[in-house]
């Protein structure tokens, strides 16, 4: 019960202290008559609503669940089967209703109980309205907390939930400390494993320890370090970008975001720009990088085979462009199965493809354009138009200037396709006369205008 002299006496508390002019929702359950009305007066005159009175568990539990009150306060000692403590916990856990007990003294097992069922205060009686009010207040308050938590870790995992990413904790050992994420296909093992785990435990060294470094570095700089890397995962490549952001002095959050289809766009990007679509191989804009970058003497002897297809202008007039890019992609595969791995092929232009050799003498690159050359002459003798004028150069110093190079090349090129180039064309036009795509009038077109050409030459 309330010690009324103390009531009678007390001064209201200032203001800035706590907010006792709270209008909240109160239900007390008491099974004595008199201490209900002087706890019901105490509560009316600082301006909370009583919004019932029940005398046992029984008749109080149906009564919560309907009125929803803000806070119960619970006697423990109750007429009835079930006491005070047993209805706290249903109150609670169910229906997350603050209860605040108040009962006279405790014995050591019922203290045990109350201890466990975490009540949001306990009110020994007898106690003054001070106590009373500021108890209420406390505990409306840990409830306002308590749900505003809930209620932000509801936003939370809902946001986890939507978001395609992992959301890692990790402390400045790189220890994992908490993890998220609605996506467990992305993660090495389940979160539970992970959790409490170093990153030595998780990662491979290397990767470890690149992370731990950008843990320490936004830890220090208070500024958001960035990496990016990759997984095997079920047998595939999955790659990640890990943004690490310092959430106290001595723990970072980390955003994991699986960015596989982005680099595989980035890889179509560098692909369309450096290859050739027809042959798949490197292109001109590829060629001129390389040349570059491989240019220093590291790279020397840096050798260079030109390639140009003979006749496949008269092989576009006569038989289509279909046919000419045809005859562009077996060159093409000739010179994959002749060159070796880490030589670079290129397609530098409509017949023209340049091969860079690094690390190689001229002596060996001229042994890999007479395989060239002789898978080409096989092809000739199975029919298929794949006629290769070649040359090739060597720079073995810095002193040769790359355009001398290249022009070295293209004139070795240039004199071995002027040798017995009209038996070739005669070769190749032979071998398209018995082609189905084969246009007659095409093929004379064709030869009136080198007979004009050569008809001005010679005047």
């Amino acid at each position: 019960m309330i010690d009324q002299t103390f009531r009678v006496n007390a001064k209201p508390c200032g203001a800035g202290v706590l907010n006792m002019a709270r209008s909240g929702k109160i239900f007390i359950v008491e099974d004595s008559p008199l201490d209900v009305q002087i706890t019901k007066d105490a509560l009316l005159q600082r301006g909370y609503r009583v919004v019932g009175v029940a005398h046992s568990v029984e008749e109080a539990m149906p009564m919560i669940m309907k009125r929803k009150p803000d806070l119960v306060l619970m006697d423990i000692t109750l007429k009835g089967e079930k006491d005070g403590i047993w209805a706290a916990g249903q109150v609670q856990n169910t229906l997350e209703i603050p209860v605040l007990f108040v009962s006279g003294l405790l014995n050591e097992d019922m203290m045990a109980r109350v201890l466990a069922a975490e009540p949001s205060g306990f009110l020994v009686k007898p106690f003054n309205e001070k106590e009373l009010y500021i108890n209420i207040e406390l505990a409306l308050y840990k409830s306002e907390m308590k749900r505003q938590l809930r209620k932000t870790e509801k936003r939370f995992r809902s946001m986890i939930q939507v978001m395609p990413d992992i959301l890692i904790f990790l402390n400045h050992e790189g220890v994992h400390l908490e993890m998220f994420t609605s996506d467990t296909s992305l993660l090495i093992k389940d979160a539970e494993w992970q959790k409490g785990r170093r990153l030595h435990d998780v990662f491979q060294e290397a990767l470890a320890e690149t992370i731990l470094t950008a843990i320490h570095t936004a830890l220090e700089t208070d500024e958001m370090q960035t990496i990016e890397y990759r997984l095997l995962l079920n047998e595939k490549d999955v790659y990640f970008e890990m943004r690490i952001i310092a959430s106290n002095e001595n723990e970072v959050m980390a955003i994991v975001r699986d960015i596989t289809q982005r680099k595989r766009t980035e890889e179509e990007l560098v692909f369309l720009r450096f290859r050739d679509r027809l042959t798949g191989l490197y292109n001109r804009d590829f060629f001129e990088e390389e040349i570059d970058r491989l240019d220093t003497e590291r790279q020397y002897p840096l050798s260079l085979i030109l390639c140009d297809i003979d006749g496949l202008k008269l092989v576009n007039d006569v038989l289509g462009h279909l046919e000419g890019d045809k005859v562009a992609v077996r060159i093409a595969d000739i010179l994959k199965d002749s060159c070796r791995e880490e030589d670079i092929i290129c397609r530098t232009g409509g017949d023209e493809f340049t091969v860079l050799l690094p690390q190689t003498t001229e002596a060996d690159a001229r042994k890999i354009m007479r395989r060239i050359k002789r898978k080409c002459e096989e092809g000739m003798k199975k029919g298929c138009l794949t006629s290769l004028s070649l040359g090739a150069s060597c720079k073995t110093s810095p002193g040769k200037k790359r355009s001398q190079l290249v022009k070295e090349a293209d004139d070795a090129m240039y004199l071995n396709k002027m040798t017995n180039r009209e038996q070739r064309l005669n070769e190749l036009l032979e071998m398209m006369r018995t082609h189905p795509r084969y246009n007659m009038e095409a093929d004379e077109t064709y030869w009136n205008r080198i007979n004009r050409y050569r008809d001005g030459v010679s005047k």
